[in-house]
């Protein structure tokens, strides 16, 4: 299961943190980082769970770019930003990427 906006959407930061909680408990859980105006929130969840949190732009509302950019620019690992862009979703959808 994927909880987009990280589980907070409209913008709720509180059901953010319960969602990154729930990382805890529940194996088959993901987040997406679509609509995720906190940053810390954002880092965190990339820094505690780096094979949960799955790359969302929220478009067509926002260009992918500034999705792209709110990661590129956090302060963690090329790992931890390479499993969210490409890593993470490959391992949710089977196929995804093209075979090499």
């Amino acid at each position: 299961m994927v909880l987009t906006s990280f589980g907070g959407y409209p913008l709720q930061e509180s059901l953010m943190d319960t969602a990154l909680s729930l990382l805890e408990t529940h194996d088959d859980l993901y987040l997406d980082t679509a609509y995720v105006p906190d940053r810390d929130v954002l880092e965190r969840g990339l820094l505690e769970h780096p094979d949960r949190i799955l790359f969302g732009s929220g478009a067509p509302s926002v260009h992918p770019n500034v999705g792209v950019m709110e990661i590129l620019t956090l302060d963690v690992s090329e790992d931890a930003m390479r499993r969210a862009f490409t890593k993470n979703p490959a391992r949710v959808v089977p196929g995804l990427l093209p075979d090499l």
